[in-house]
């Protein structure tokens, strides 16, 4: 079976989980902005000016991602997300492959101060969102830990050893991402793994910071939208 989306023709048979799945969860679905780092996994800009990710970009990258992933020891691979969409996703991560995650915010010196009661020498980090996990991505560089990040189009991947395009806001998509990988993980050490992805979406409501941010950004619209009118 295949599906003819955006213009690519892209078969079910080429991909980690079905065309339908990954649309359906919006791991496609990037930002407004866009960075020059992030251009190469951009099939088209919309005419709303969202960003379109390469499905296929992001399906190998996955893939990519669980081969590195499993050539690590569980208990030396550390998942960071300070995004609350992204802390239930990690957290079954963790339970199922054998990892550590911090669910809570991260501490500064998790990876750089012996002396805190949080620290911890990981030899892999994986970063959920590099725009607000910038503490972990920092301490990583410094100690020289190599660094995995969901990228959103907005991203600047310096000090990042290896992008997974996609978008890192939407719970659903965040899920989907970790699902897989814990799939394939899993799949590489001979493990049978039937847990449903809704068991990876966080139940989490938006932050109200977030939910002012989306009033303010709609407020801003209506008032630009009044201006173009009286012209």
């Amino acid at each position: 079976m295949s599906d003819e989306i955006e213009g690519i023709l892209i078969s079910d048979e080429e991909l980690l989980v079905p065309l339908d799945t990954y649309l359906s969860n919006g791991v496609h679905v990037g930002l407004k902005y866009r960075t020059v780092d992030m251009r190469e996994f951009i099939y088209k800009v919309r005419t709303d000016k969202l960003c379109v990710f390469d499905v296929k970009k992001i399906n190998d990258r996955i893939k990519t991602a669980a081969e590195f992933l499993s050539r690590y020891d569980p208990k030396d691979i550390l998942l960071v997300s300070n995004r609350v969409y992204g802390r239930q996703p990690i957290k079954k991560f963790a339970e199922y492959t054998g990892a550590r995650a911090v669910i809570n915010r991260f501490v500064s010196g998790t990876l750089t101060n012996p002396n805190i009661e949080s620290y911890v020498e990981p030899k892999l980090i994986v970063i959920t969102d590099p725009t607000s996990d910038q503490q972990a991505i920092k301490e990583a560089s410094l100690v020289g830990i190599p660094i995995l990040a969901i990228c959103d189009t907005n991203t600047r991947i310096r000090n990042i050893d290896l992008v997974i395009p996609s978008n890192n806001k939407g719970k659903n998509s965040l899920a989907l991402i970790y699902w897989i990988l814990t799939k394939e993980i899993l799949k590489k050490r001979g493990i049978e793994f039937n847990s449903p992805l809704e068991e990876f979406i966080s139940k989490m409501e938006p932050q109200p910071y977030l939910l002012e941010l989306q009033q303010q950004q709609r407020r801003r619209g209506q008032s630009r939208r009044r201006i173009i009118r009286r012209r």
